[in-house]
């Protein structure tokens, strides 16, 4: 089974089908959404290419852990991860789209967290994106603009919190 594998690994190098990109996710998932989560430079940058070929292979699991990763990767690398969904944004499919700034900035997957890690999330986020300066201010406006509807939820006692917490994690490459 595990020369199977690797002959379709091998052979998933020169192939962009799907069943290629499911096998490729399947077999890279955890270290890919960890490097993304943490800013890894080489990952962010090959990320609007491996969003299209893995798109329709994902299931919603795997594509709400990607949101998230994406996200935290706001965190260690903005202007690098923003540089990437905005080019993710560009395609016409739908199914890519969903991975792009406006999603991304708009406080995503928050109702699996705690009020407390969303607000920590939220702090870091937003202080990296100040730091980034001009090219992040839309993000930051997208971020504000999410944060104060939740707000608004809560206050209201209309907000139903997660229970994951959120550990930042350090940037990598």
């Amino acid at each position: 089974m595990r020369n199977l594998s690797f002959l379709l690994m091998t052979l998933c190098l020169f192939s962009t089908s799907a069943a290629c990109s499911s096998v490729m996710v399947e077999e890279n998932w955890g270290k890919f959404i960890s490097n993304i989560a943490k800013g890894n430079s080489q990952t962010i940058a090959v990320l609007p290419g491996k969003i299209k070929a893995i798109s329709h292979s994902i299931t919603d699991p795997q594509a709400i852990e990607l949101v998230e990763a994406i996200s935290f990767a706001l965190i260690n690398k903005p202007l690098a991860t923003l540089q990437a969904t905005e080019e993710i944004g560009t395609s016409a499919d739908t199914l890519v789209q969903r991975f792009d700034s406006g999603s991304i900035c708009s406080v995503p997957a928050i109702l699996s967290y705690t009020k407390s890690s969303v607000l920590k999330y939220y702090a870091l986020a937003t202080e990296a994106l100040k730091k980034a300066g001009k090219p992040a201010a839309e993000c930051l406006n997208i971020m504000q603009a999410a944060m104060a509807e939740i707000q608004q939820e809560d206050e209201r006692g209309e907000m139903k919190w997660g229970n994951k917490s959120f550990n930042p994690v350090r940037a990598s490459g």
